[in-house]
Parts: C-alpha cells; structure tokens; sequence
C-alpha cells in the first residue's frame, strides 16, 4: 500500500471501530440483554442463550484484537514521521493480512491439549463480518425474547392489577373469592414461566393461559366490580325487581283472563302455553337475604306500591347475591316477556273475530248500496257467516270462509 493508501485505511477504520465499539456497548447496556445475562434460565432459552452468550463473548474478544491490531498500526504510524518501505510493507500487513489473532482462553488444566492451540487469524475485513454475524445471533435470541416479554407481560400486568383492585373491594365488601386468588396465582406462574423460560416449546400452550388468565381476570373484576354496585344499589334494585314480579303476576292473571275468554267464545282454540312463574319467582326474590324486608307481593292486577327502600343486609355474600339477583333480573323479564306474549296472542284470536264481524258488516252495507239487499243468494251466505260469528264459541276457521265466499258471491254480483 502506497502512504496515501494507508493514511486512507487507517482514517476508515478507526470510524469503523468507534462505530463497532458503540453498537457492542450498546447491546452490553440492553435491558434484555442483561436480564437474560442475569436470570436463571432454563428450556429452550437457557439452551440458545448458551449459543447466545457465546456469541458475545465471542464478539467482545475479536473487538479487543481489532482494536489492538489498529494501536500497533497507530503505533507505527506515530513513531515514523515518513513511512520508509519496511513500514509501509509491515502496515500492509496489518491492515490487509490475516494481523487479528484471537487466541481463547486456555481454561482449566484438565481441558487443555498440546495438539491444537486454538488460535485464529483473521483479516481485518473477515474480523468485521465475523463480529457482525456473532452480533446478529445475540440480536436474533435479544428480539425473539422481547417479543414475547412485550406481548405477554403488559397483558399479565393488566391482569394482576384488575386482580389486585378486585382484593381491595372484597376486602371492602368482606365477601372472600377463592376464584380470585387462585387467578392470582395463575398469573404468576405463567409470569415466572415466561421469565426463565420465554422461548419454551410450551409457549403456544402459554399464549393460550395468557389469554384464558387475562380472561378470567376480567371476568372476576367485573364480577367484584358489580357486586360493588349492588351493595350501594340494592334497595333500589330489590325495590324494582319487587315491583317487575308484579307486573309478571298481573301480566299472567291477565293472560289467564283471555284465555277463559277464549275458551267461551271461541271454538277449539289454538292456546299459547301459559305458565305460572310469578310464586317462583318471588321465593326466589325472598331467599335473596337471610331476613328479607315484610312486604308482600302486590295483588294480580297491580304493581307494588314504592314504599321504603329495603335496607342493605350486613351478611356480605355480595358475590352470590349479586349473581343471584341478576338471574332473577333476567328470569322476570323472560317471564314478563312470555306472559306478555301470551295475553297479546290469545287477545289476537278475539279480535280476529271481531274484525272478521266488522268486514261481515261493510260487506253487507256494500251489497245495500248496490241494491244487492234482495239477493236470496246473498241473503243466504249473509246469514251462514253471520251465525257463526255471533254463535259462542265461534269458529274462526268455518266463519273465516263464510265471510269470504259471502265478499266474492258480492263482487261477483256486483260485476
């Protein structure tokens, strides 16, 4: 190499190690990289942070033989004002031979042989690609360990503070959760999993424990959670629910009204089912606390009148009152639901009769305006449909087709 040459080389790298020197300080100081360098490991991490370690050892100890490869070149340099052909010669041989020695540790007594010494050479160029492979393959475990941290622990942290939050109410309600604690402790097993061993074959397995504990955390804060809000809102509730149980009473008295309605006035009926749920339901609503408030429940026919707020009981059991309270919540309204439904379908089969009477008449107002009112014909289908409407029970089905032969027999005549 020609003095300009070297001048050159030595320039590009002394950058290049500086720039070497900051990324490799830089993984020194990583957060993973030192929790991976500190935790007791085990599985498949242990086994490729092993790789791993090596690696960086590796790394660090073709790093020091770079750097002392350029001081013997600096110290060349420095100590010849002009660079004669011998020195030229030798610094060519530093800065494009194979001048990086890396020699291992020799270890214990009883690891060493006298066959092989162990040393390499390298080029400065090979020293370089050499490091940066080495700085992949820690970078590589750095990344895939990482991964899996930020997706999962942010998550368990979550889950460990809904969990923590939901003690502090029970504590508040004095209403212990086994659930709770044994979700706590899921979590942190799953944690210390995750920190010895993250890139274990069972992660799949993990990541399905992660999302079912998440899961249940949630769940189990949200229960605490509502259990909370019922103990400030419980007379109201209890108070409302009283009353929905009245409605369902006096909703299934009605429907049970329109069905003896139809019984008499219509014949061979197609009858919705009608149940009787109110009495259970207000044995349930009873059993709701220990001692419950005297109040009986409203009469058939009309809602519970608001009087005092029932006061809330000092027993805890907020957990399973909440969840009881809420499927009685429930069940009341499917029962108004079907109640409801009940009296609106039975009241239909009346007014189907009614409307089938009032088409009846406006025919018959039809055919008078016509001057159809002599018809003998007429007359005759008039007074089949008219009998079975006004005959008790009617028969919707036989009285549907007389009405509608007696519309045609007129359109008829009329046309």
């Amino acid at each position: 190499m020609s003095a300009e040459g070297v001048e050159y080389a030595l320039r590009a790298r002394h950058e290049e190690r500086d720039r070497i020197s900051d990324d490799v300080l830089d993984l020194d100081a990583h957060t993973i990289f030192r929790l991976l360098r500190s935790s007791p490991l085990r599985g498949e991490t242990a086994r490729r942070w092993a790789t791993a370690e090596a690696r960086a050892t590796l790394l660090w100890a073709l790093l020091d033989a770079y750097r002392g490869t350029l001081a013997r070149a600096d110290r060349i340099r420095a100590d010849n004002r002009r660079l004669g052909s011998a020195e030229l010669a030798e610094l060519t041989g530093l800065l494009t031979g194979p001048a990086v020695r890396l020699v291992p540790d020799a270890g214990p007594l009883e690891r060493r042989s006298l066959l092989h010494s162990g040393e390499q050479r390298f080029t400065l160029d090979e020293a370089v690609a050499t490091m940066d492979q080495a700085f992949r393959d820690v970078i590589d475990v750095i990344t895939d360990v990482d991964a899996v941290w930020n997706a999962a622990l942010p998550r368990l942290d979550a889950a460990s503070a809904a969990i923590t939050a939901a003690r502090g109410t029970l504590r508040e309600l004095g209403d212990p959760d086994p659930g709770l604690e044994a979700c706590g402790r899921e979590i942190e097993r799953i944690r210390e999993e995750l920190r010895h061993d993250p890139l274990g074959e069972t992660d799949r397995e993990d990541g399905e424990d992660l999302d079912r504990v998440v899961a249940e955390a949630a769940r189990l804060g949200e229960r605490v959670r509502r259990a909370a809000e019922l103990r400030r809102a419980y007379g109201e509730r209890r108070e409302a629910l009283t009353r929905r149980v009245g409605r369902v009473a006096a909703a299934e008295e009605e429907a049970r009204r329109a069905r003896d309605l139809v019984l008499a006035k219509i014949a061979s009926p197609a009858l919705p089912a009608l149940a009787d749920r109110a009495p259970v339901l207000g044995e349930r609503l009873a059993a709701l606390d220990p001692s419950p408030p005297a109040r009986a429940l409203p009469a058939p026919g009309r809602e519970a009148a608001v009087g005092g707020i029932a006061d809330a009981p000092q027993d805890g059991r907020w957990l399973e009152r909440e969840e009881l309270l809420s499927g009685l919540e429930r069940a009341t309204e499917d029962a108004l639901r079907q109640a409801e439904r009940a009296g609106t379908a039975l009241r239909e089969l009346i007014a189907r009769r009614d409307e089938l009477r009032g088409r009846l008449e406006a025919l018959r107002a039809k055919a008078v305006r016509l001057g159809l009112a002599e018809d003998a014909g007429l007359v005759s289908l008039y007074r089949r449909a008219h009998d079975l409407l006004w005959t008790a029970p009617c028969d919707l089905r036989r009285a549907t087709v007389a009405v509608t032969g007696y519309q045609r027999a007129t359109e008829g005549a009329a046309g």
